[in-house]
């Protein structure tokens, strides 16, 4: 999405260009403000009702979207020792990783769910545990109910992680599982699992015909993801059963990890995950429930990190007028006015030049196809804005501040953030 100051979006203005460019960064300011408040108050009204709000979902996707950035870097790839794992990682490796609870989730005096616990206890010093054990240095976490009430968390990070089986090495064997199980263990969780499973299979192995897993399957007819459930064969228990045994019940399986390769499966496979507790009903799904406290944290590094920003040139609108040109309706036009959004055509239908003030005007386009069109030079620069930022995140004794993105500061400032 861009969105052009007033002034580059009315035809046969008199004003001068200084006059035009001084009046373009008021309202766009203006505009900016009222937004940024917006989306502080929808935090907070989020953080209250326990569902995630249009305006968190959007600061939610634009971390992933920075996220996606770094990992195309050419310094992304560097590869660096991890001593405590015993392998090499590379700097920036994108990975989707989902901590469960394996026995019902701890309550509070009012028999609720205790989620700030949940957060407080588990997720927090895992948290610590992947920075300082795992390297890694860049996260967003989410927080959901699962179907059966319990709060789960979904975490995009930045470093691989094998969580793999070794046969030959139990050491080296679920080093992930380990870690979240060992936390889950202080507080009771591993032990009410293992008794569970002591009793479901006091007189050998059981078989469950109504357990299912849940599958996410990308529909390449219409590019998205789609969640399924499939039945876990009796091939399966059984060889989960022969693992609980080995293990004494101690390791249940409570994290589930994903290596995300390609950008599209990243955009498909982690929004879909990291912004659906909305508080909406799928088809056939019973409506979770709210989780109370907080809904979604990120490391601080990456919070510092603002979406790119530059001054919506000739050059820029050439290109989305391209863009158009070749994939017609691949670039929309919203019109931000005195008396409300509107496109052009409705513009015009009313004839409203002249009489109705235009304060900004949006367009909303696929990001991915935008980049066929980007002028060089742009893509140089905006790379070169997140190579700044990648240092910051990973060489910081090496890296400059980031170029503050002021509004002030630009002479037509215009956000350029994918649609």
């Amino acid at each position: 999405m861009v969105i052009a100051p007033a002034g580059m979006a009315k035809r046969g203005n008199e004003r001068t260009e200084a006059q035009k460019a001084a009046a373009a960064r008021n309202l766009l300011h203006q505009a900016q403000t009222a937004v940024d408040d917006a989306l502080q108050q929808d935090a907070v009204k989020a953080g209250r009702n326990g569902y995630m709000s249009k305006a968190t979902k959007a600061k939610v996707k634009t971390l992933v979207d920075t996220m996606i950035f770094l990992r195309q870097l050419p310094e992304a790839g560097r590869q660096t020792l991890n001593e405590r794992l015993g392998y090499t990682q590379q700097a920036c490796y994108l990975t989707f990783v989902t901590l469960t609870l394996p026995a019902a989730q701890l309550c509070d005096e009012a028999g609720e769910p205790d989620d700030k616990r949940a957060k407080d206890q588990l997720l927090r010093p895992m948290l610590e545990r992947l920075k300082y054990t795992f390297g890694v240095r860049a996260f967003v976490w989410v927080a959901e109910p699962q179907e059966n009430g319990n709060i789960h968390f979904h975490l995009l990070i930045d470093k691989y992680i094998d969580n793999t089986k070794h046969a030959d090495d139990e050491a080296k064997s679920q080093v992930l599982t380990k870690a979240w199980n060992e936390i889950l263990a202080r507080h009771g969780y591993v032990e009410r699992y293992r008794e569970a499973q002591l009793q479901r299979h006091a007189d050998g192995f059981a078989y469950e015909t109504t357990q299912r897993r849940r599958v996410e399957e990308l529909n390449p007819a219409t590019g998205k993801y789609e969640t399924r459930y499939q039945a876990v064969s009796y091939a399966d228990q059984v060889e989960a059963y022969a693992y609980g045994q080995a293990t004494d019940w101690q390791q249940p399986n409570t994290v589930d990890i994903h290596r995300l390769r390609a950008q599209n499966d990243i955009k498909g496979y982690i929004c879909k995950y990291l912004t659906k507790n909305d508080g909406s009903e799928d088809e056939g799904t019973p409506k979770r429930r709210k989780i109370s406290g907080a809904l979604w944290g990120a490391a601080d590094a990456l919070r510092a990190v603002e979406a790119y920003r530059e001054e919506f040139s000739d050059e820029l609108r050439g290109a989305l007028v391209r863009m158009d040109e070749q994939h017609p309706g691949s670039v929309r036009v919203l019109l931000v006015t005195g008396e409300g959004p509107m496109t052009v055509q409705e513009f015009e239908d009313n004839e409203l030049q002249g009489r109705v003030p235009v304060m900004a005007t949006i367009y909303s386009y696929n990001q991915a196809l935008f980049w066929k069109f980007a002028p060089a030079s742009f893509r140089w620069r905006f790379e070169a804005y997140y190579r700044a930022a990648f240092r910051r995140i990973y060489a910081p004794e090496q890296a400059a501040p980031l170029p503050p993105v002021e509004l002030e500061d630009i002479h037509s400032p215009a956000a350029l953030v994918g649609a």
